[in-house]
């Protein structure tokens, strides 16, 4: 019989244990990364004074305008920090709809399987955001619009639809004509822009849809249709500054949007005074919503909103800080390779510093990642990973 002494069995019995501990502590991280509506992303620091808080703020908006509940008691399962900058985010926590959780299953996948994840073990926070809220295609797919607007309108009990003309528009160059119902019910309430050279006609060639309605969980859906009544990723630009559906939610924010500026009546049609009214109602039927939901938003903080376009526009245009800290590289060597580019400030927000522009950036990275639309707000090439 082999003697073992005290000491050789507590050193055994040690390693044992130390080996549980790192196998447990494996397990718990990569499962959860692997799973299917999990993934591991990396909050890439873009300006001095940007803090943990601000960015978790940013995502969970985010995730809001794509239609996420976000129970407040959910939220600490939601988000699983392994280091100060690097957590995994579990999608299945958030309140998302069975439909737009696979459709997010979806996205994941993909960018799982790029040349980033596999390399660093993660995707830029901002990449995964521009790639699911800011890409056209992709925002649709998980709001649910439907494929044109003779299938959103049966969607709808439509019971009375009131008309208002635009004849001076700050977004359409020529008129517009807003057809929409107000009603008890938020989900019947919607919006739908038609653009055209003069409403005044008794018959009038449409241009494009521009549609606003409200999500169940209190947050503006917009959508998109061509001149055929097909989804389109933008508004035409030769007629219209309305852009992409992530330029509405720029704009409109958080709130059905009063007139911008004055517009003359048409007779026949409501007037600008009764139609601002029924926006007014609109609104305030929004706001008493809004303030029963068992969210983590706060809707009565008019600036959190912010800071998830600061998390979009710092990507988009990153400054020599932050694509310093994407390359794992030092501001001197990121300087060397983009050595010839010239930069440029955002006037909106000044202190992001000296920026560059994210197609010069992602051509020179050390690792490819999922290409990302050309604009999050204009018309131009769009990702579609449900092609």
């Amino acid at each position: 019989m082999i003697k073992w002494s005290r000491r050789w069995v507590m050193l055994v019995l040690l390693g044992l244990l130390y080996s549980l501990a790192i196998r447990c502590t494996s397990d718990q991280l990569r499962p959860v990364a692997e799973g299917k509506y999990s993934i591991q992303l990396r909050w890439v620091p873009a300006y001095e004074g940007e803090h943990r808080d601000q960015v978790m703020t940013g995502l969970q908006w985010s995730l809001s305008f794509l239609g996420a509940h976000l129970p407040a008691a959910n939220w600490p399962a939601a988000v699983q920090f392994i280091d100060d900058h690097r957590f995994v985010l579990h999608l299945g926590e958030v309140g998302f709809s069975a439909s737009s959780l696979e459709a997010m299953a979806e996205i994941l996948a993909r960018l799982k399987e790029s040349e980033e994840y596999k390399k660093l073990e993660a995707i830029d926070l901002a990449r995964f955001l521009v790639l699911s809220l800011h890409s056209s295609w992709h925002y649709y797919a998980i709001t649910d619009a439907p494929a044109n607007l003779t299938e959103y309108l049966a969607q709808k009990t439509v019971e009375r639809i009131d008309s208002f003309p635009i004849l001076t528009s700050s977004i359409a160059q020529k008129n517009r004509m807003i057809r929409f119902q107000i009603a008890d019910e938020l989900a019947q309430t919607f919006f739908i822009a038609e653009e055209t050279e003069d409403v005044r006609l008794p018959s009038y060639p449409i241009d494009h849809y521009e549609v606003l309605d409200i999500l169940p969980n209190g947050q503006l859906r917009f959508v998109l249709y061509d001149e055929q009544g097909n989804l389109a990723p933008a508004a035409p630009i030769a007629t219209t500054l309305a852009g992409k559906p992530s330029k509405c939610l720029w704009c409109h924010e958080v709130n059905v949007q009063p007139l911008f500026q004055a517009t003359a009546d048409v007779p026949g049609f409501l007037s600008s005074a009764d139609f601002m009214l029924q926006v007014d109602t609109a609104n305030q039927r929004l706001v008493n919503y809004r303030a029963l939901l068992p969210t983590i938003i706060d809707f009565n903080d008019k600036q959190a909103h912010t800071q998830s376009e600061l998390l979009y526009i710092s990507f988009m245009e990153p400054s020599l800080r932050r694509i310093a800290a994407e390359w794992e590289m030092t501001e001197e060597e990121v300087q060397d390779v983009l050595k010839g580019f010239p930069t440029h400030t955002y006037d909106e927000f000044p202190f992001l510093g000296a920026l560059y522009f994210r197609e010069w950036v992602d051509s020179l990275a050390p690792y490819r990642s999922e290409r990302v639309p050309d604009s999050v707000r204009e018309s131009g090439w769009e990702p579609n990973f449900f092609r």
